[in-house]
């Protein structure tokens, strides 16, 4: 089974600089593309980690993160936050 993306309709808090979209969208194609979120986040030093429960975040540059959820029994990764630093 193929990984899979639920943007869940989520927006970016703060407008996102030419990297941060870069590494966002690098990071949904791959999802996208079915590979799991952590082999995603490997295209560029995106801290991926665990944050609580079946939560996970990376880093789209210094001050800007990514937050979303795995689900590993359906494969779906669910995007919650896109901008700010939590």
């Amino acid at each position: 089974m193929a990984w899979k993306l639920d943007k869940n309709g989520v927006t970016p808090q703060v407008p996102l600089n030419a990297t941060e979209q870069t590494h966002l969208n690098e990071f949904m194609n791959s999802v996208r593309e079915g590979n799991s979120p952590s082999v995603a986040a490997q295209q560029w030093d995106s801290n991926y980690k665990k944050l609580q429960g079946n939560q996970y975040q990376i880093r789209l540059s210094q001050g800007c993160r990514a937050t979303f959820t795995v689900n590993d029994t359906t494969q779906v990764v669910t995007m919650l936050q896109v901008g700010g630093h939590t």
